[in-house]
């Protein structure tokens, strides 16, 4: 019996070494900059001449490409309802045509987890994986990649009708808040940097 339980223990061992050393894999159409990771999203980008409180910006839809437990058309709502509103507040400067800076990407996963056991555990749980850049013409001036999760304090019990909604914004806002604080307060990269 210990010989055979020896077996799968160092299966297992080989098994998580593999899993842990394999590659990140991001979905098809995520940006190909040379990303470092960041500061406040999972990995980010800067060209080196790019100043965003400078840079007036046109922002596009970030489309859901795979919702699990959630409405994808409702979450991208949400999501660009919180985009617009951070870029304002933080006195960046939207505007359209040619010279502005182009805000978009990609929403690879957004899910919603526990409701089953949200009587017990008094938990829902949600996840974002999301990619996206700011262009001008062909160049690119800034990009990121990001996962956030997040899950909702409360306690065990019926769940409120709510929260569920209330929890996916909460989402969609604290992937905003990721996403400009790499992009205002990380910034370029200094020549001293290295």
């Amino acid at each position: 019996m210990s010989r055979w339980f020896f077996w799968i223990l160092c299966v297992c061992t080989v098994l998580a070494a593999v899993a842990a050393c394999r590659p990140r894999v991001w979905p098809a159409g995520s940006t190909a900059a040379p990303f470092q990771p960041g500061r406040y999203v999972t990995e980010s980008y800067f060209s080196p001449d790019f100043q965003p409180q400078q840079t007036a910006f046109t922002l596009a839809a970030f489309p859901v490409t795979r919702a699990d437990n959630v409405s994808a058309d409702a979450f991208e709502k949400i999501f660009q309802e919180e985009l617009l509103l951070a870029w304002q507040e933080q006195g960046l400067k939207p505007a359209a045509g040619r010279d502005a800076a182009r805000v978009s990407g990609t929403i690879h996963r957004v899910s919603v987890r526990g409701a089953r056991l949200r009587w017990l555990t008094g938990q829902l749980h949600a996840s974002l994986v999301v990619s996206g850049e700011i262009t001008r013409g062909s160049q690119v001036l800034f990009a990121f990649r990001d996962q956030v999760f997040l899950s909702s304090p409360v306690a065990p019990g019926r769940a409120s009708p709510q929260e569920k909604d209330l929890l996916l914004r909460h989402l969609a806002r604290e992937t905003v808040h990721h996403l400009l604080n790499e992009l205002l307060l990380h910034g370029p990269p200094t020549a001293d940097s290295g």
